[in-house]
């Protein structure tokens, strides 16, 4: 092979190498790009997201499921659950796969909470409040947050404070626990909270004198 024909094939080499550096380069470019906006995004999609779910979380959980005619109670809060699952659709081509989970367990608990009120409201009588379920929505909306945070390169959120106080409830013994009702007022949003406090001197010398 000639001197000639050893030079094309160096100069097509080079040529070659410098396209798949420029469309490696365009490529990267456009990637960065791309994250930068999804991370520009997010942040507006998040707030979105979990406002609408506090909203059609307090339509469910707050009302008075009893002063609603039977008739108006399977549309009731529908207006938010709309909103909320549009916001839904929106991270779904946003997010990342954990954060989009953890959004949707935070649907599932509020729909949890509006079919124990839709089947377990007594004839004439207004229904026990889904205690347990309001926890498990408040457990999903903290896991949301903090899968959203990490995926924007953010701190975990703190803990709310009832939320932390319902895991020291659950890491108490039975005995320990006597809950006392607070009300807690933020704007429109009233919720009955729950402080821990000991057994009182009196139930302590009963507890005592039963395991005698």
């Amino acid at each position: 092979m000639t001197s000639e024909q050893w030079t094309a094939i160096a100069a097509v080499s080079a040529v070659v190498i410098s396209l798949v550096n420029v469309g490696l380069s365009a490529f990267l470019v456009r990637r960065q790009e791309g994250q930068k906006w999804v991370r520009e995004q997010l942040p507006d999609m998040v707030k979105l997201f979990t406002d609408a779910a506090h909203r059609w979380e307090v339509k469910t959980f707050e009302v008075d499921w009893a002063a609603i005619p039977s008739v108006d109670r399977s549309d009731h809060g529908m207006e938010e659950a709309a909103e909320t699952f549009a916001l839904m659709g929106r991270l779904e081509v946003f997010a990342k796969p954990t954060t989009i989970s953890a959004a949707r367990e935070v649907l599932h608990a509020i729909e949890d909470i509006r079919f124990h009120c839709l089947t377990s409201l007594p004839e004439g009588g207004n229904a026990e409040k889904p205690w347990n379920l309001y926890w498990a929505y408040a457990e999903a909306r903290h896991a949301f947050l903090t899968e959203s945070r990490r995926e924007m390169g953010l701190s975990d959120p703190p803990l709310p404070p009832g939320l932390a106080n319902r895991r020291r409830a659950s890491a108490r013994p039975v005995w320990w626990r006597r809950l006392l009702p607070m009300r807690a007022e933020s704007g429109v949003d009233r919720r009955a909270r729950w402080v821990l406090t000991g057994p009182s001197r009196g139930r302590r010398r009963a507890l005592n004198d039963d395991q005698r």
